[in-house]
């Protein structure tokens, strides 16, 4: 269990859920939303877990600050730019995003095997999101500042690893990928423990993804590893267009 001395907001929040839990057993993201409006959390209360000089292969500062065994309270710290991979949250059940700065924010749903856009969506200042298991989207700052976010996870069920099992849709390489880690692109191996195939992308999902990846390599130290990522990136987004091409002369033939 991790817990450490907590700004006002922050223990308010971690006391509000504790009690709902006791008292109402099973939470769902409503109540959670309500238990985070209600706790007024500030970007001041965030400030003691800033990680804005995170190291450069993450793709934003995550600090754990609270975990009670059944819910987990996280502060992500975001550099202009910066975005998450496209995830979901592992055996999370119930929770919450609040963001504290305009949040490039987008939802995405599978059907037909294919992962499409549900939402695309700026999230103002104190904005929050529900989250659960079945919830996969990707965020980021896509403005000039830099600015903090709050994560809250729970489970009704479970008393530990809230986000362990969460998948990382790898569109680059046609694959989920399992993890206990954060929403990274190009987790290392050892933050990854299984592998299966992903559903396809659509056109627009590829290429907004591809974009955001190649920014980010392009933030990595120069390697023959990175020069081998960004052309695989460009070998992707290429074979996509000829498949698509090929796909609208055929529907004209």
């Amino acid at each position: 269990m991790k817990t450490e001395i907590l700004s006002k907001g922050l223990e308010v929040l971690v006391e509000n859920l504790s009690t709902a839990i006791e008292k109402e057993g099973n939470l769902n993201p409503l109540r959670a939303c309500e238990i985070v409006s209600a706790a007024k959390i500030s970007v001041e209360d965030l400030e003691p877990y800033s990680d804005f000089d995170h190291p450069v292969e993450d793709c934003y500062g995550r600090k754990l600050v609270v975990d009670n065994g059944n819910f987990e309270v996280m502060v992500m710290s975001w550099n202009p730019g910066h975005y998450s991979s496209i995830h979901n949250h592992g055996y999370t059940q119930w929770g919450v995003v609040q963001v504290f700065g305009n949040t490039h924010h987008m939802i995405y749903h599978v059907k037909d095997n294919e992962l499409r856009f549900s939402k695309k969506e700026i999230l103002t200042p104190t904005g929050v999101v529900k989250v659960n298991n079945k919830f996969i989207h990707q965020m980021g700052n896509a403005t000039t500042e830099r600015y903090m976010t709050l994560h809250v996870y729970g489970s009704n069920e479970r008393n530990k690893d809230i986000t362990a099992d969460a998948q990382n849709y790898d569109l680059e390489f046609d694959r989920m990928s399992q993890t206990t880690g954060g929403a990274f692109f190009n987790l290392p191996e050892n933050e990854i423990y299984n592998f299966q195939e992903g559903p396809k992308p659509t056109n627009e999902v590829l290429l907004q993804y591809m974009h955001l990846l190649l920014n980010y390599y392009n933030r990595q130290p120069e390697s023959l590893k990175m020069e081998e990522l960004k052309n695989n990136i460009i070998r992707r987004v290429e074979q996509q267009l000829l498949k698509n091409a090929n796909l609208e002369v055929n529907e004209l033939i």
